[in-house]
């Protein structure tokens, strides 16, 4: 037996709203909100865009799933695939170290609407998805070992499905188990200069797993030991896996730990970013000959060991790279959307200041981030020689520097209100807020329609 594949089975089919705790209600309601707000903030994306031009018909209405930012709705999995597309596009929602657990909510708020679930039953569902992506990261370790995190975002989706759709444990099994073996994306997509695909890898993922949980609702079996058996994750990718336990204690529950980002960017650079914004209170850069990041390997791995990172032409490479964050921050004070927008990004005059950065691993960085500490160092040096250090240790939205309700309400407005308008805004963070008191959660997916916004009628 995939004693693995039971316990994600036996949590999927058997955790209630009931066995939560006060912190993991309100953490998932703070990251439902948030991860709301950077899906409508990114309504017009292209990845979403290119989504919905093939977002056929559902096979019948019970296998039908509703677009974010819309009435309309598509087959399950298309309109899973959107959502995720939205909620990924701007690089602004939540992460743990090896992905974005927020990624799953794309198939499930697909999903809830048209099966008239109510909020608590969305809490839970999203519940079982963090507290498995959070397990599976840590414990496979996938990214260390070239795969990327669309395995754990397919895995812990199927899984939320499940407990969303009240699927019993034997139908969670293969659910989770078809998901598991048919979902093993390769990192390549988050390497060199990064393509649209970096923004949409996770949604096809979810996507995936909105249709392997349909299959086995329809009486589909899967395989009996994906995790543990022969040829399964553990034989041929992971080594041993040892999944911290699932419980209904406060302290069972990591999803109050996932990160919620300030700035646009990956995780690694949001220190960078303040680092860049206290720097220039202390220097013009126009006097600045050389910046030397001191940071940990991961984040070098990713954003600054690459040609590609001191010359972005995407706006998926801008958001992974140390020396444009760091110099646009300098510039600027400031990192929002327009900092990635095709000319901000192909500007030559800010390569110079990019040409002056360096990126190295601080060892004793790297050993803090292994203790869950995020940290990164800029020493600047001017024209005089005279040197400047700047510190960065857990910014905000880290756990022990956590955004507040009141910080992500207001991260909901600055998304939505360009969509929206200010007072349907309002009404649409005050309907999610209490996301926990719906009867059905559709009427406040449909507070979030941004066609009727557009239609003339007045915000």
């Amino acid at each position: 037996m995939d004693q693995i594949l039971t316990k994600l089975a036996e949590f999927a089919s058997q955790l209630s709203y009931r066995d939560l705790s006060a912190a993991a209600v309100t953490a998932g309601k703070d990251r439902l909100v948030d991860s709301i707000a950077c899906a409508i903030g990114a309504f017009d994306c292209d990845t979403a865009n290119v989504g919905r031009s093939l977002a056929g018909p559902a096979a019948s209405p019970e296998l039908a799933g509703r677009m974010l930012g819309s009435r309309k709705t598509a087959a399950g999995d298309a309109a899973a695939f959107v959502n995720t597309c939205m909620i990924r596009n701007l690089d602004l929602n939540d992460i743990i170290q090896g992905g974005h657990p927020s990624d799953c909510l794309g198939g499930l708020l697909a999903v809830a609407p048209q099966i008239a679930a109510t909020g608590e039953k969305l809490i839970t569902a999203m519940v079982v998805a963090y507290e498995i992506v959070i397990r599976l990261q840590a414990a496979a370790r996938m990214r260390e070992k070239g795969w990327d995190q669309g395995f754990g975002i397919s895995v812990a989706t199927a899984a939320g499905l499940a407990n969303l759709m009240g699927l019993g444990c034997d139908a969670a099994r293969h659910a989770i188990a078809i998901t598991a073996v048919a979902n093993l994306p390769m990192r390549a997509t988050r390497a060199g200069q990064l393509s649209m695909w970096k923004g949409a890898a996770t949604a096809y993922s979810v996507r995936n797993a909105v249709f392997g949980v349909q299959l086995a609702a329809a009486g589909m079996t899967g395989p009996e030991a994906p995790f543990t058996g022969r040829h399964g994750l553990v034989d041929l990718i992971s080594g041993p896996i040892e999944l911290t336990s699932f419980g209904t204690t406060a302290a069972d529950f990591f999803i109050p730990s996932v990160y919620i980002k300030y700035w646009p960017v990956a995780y690694s650079l949001q220190p960078v970013i303040w680092a860049g914004i206290e720097l220039r209170k202390q220097v013009d850069h126009n006097q600045l000959v050389s910046l030397d990041v001191q940071t940990y390997a991961f984040s070098v791995m990713e954003s600054g060991s690459e040609p590609a990172k001191w010359d972005p032409r995407t706006r998926e490479t801008a958001d992974h790279s140390i020396p444009y964050v760091l110099a646009r921050a300098l510039l600027h004070g400031v990192i929002d959307e327009q900092a990635f927008v095709r000319k901000s990004y192909l500007d030559p005059a800010i390569r110079p200041l990019m040409n002056k950065i360096t990126v190295r691993v601080d060892d004793e960085i790297e050993k803090e981030v292994q203790r869950g500490t995020v940290h990164a160092r800029v020493i600047a040096t001017d024209r005089s020689g005279k040197s400047y250090e700047v510190n960065i240790v857990n910014p905000p939205g880290h756990e022990k520097n956590p955004m507040t309700t009141n910080d992500v309400a207001a991260k909901f407005r600055r998304l939505c209100e360009p969509r929206l308008g200010k007072r349907r805004t309002v009404a649409a963070l005050k309907r999610w807020q209490s996301i926990d008191l719906a009867t059905d959660v559709a009427t406040a997916i449909d507070a979030l329609n941004v066609s009727r916004a557009r239609s003339g009628q007045a915000p």
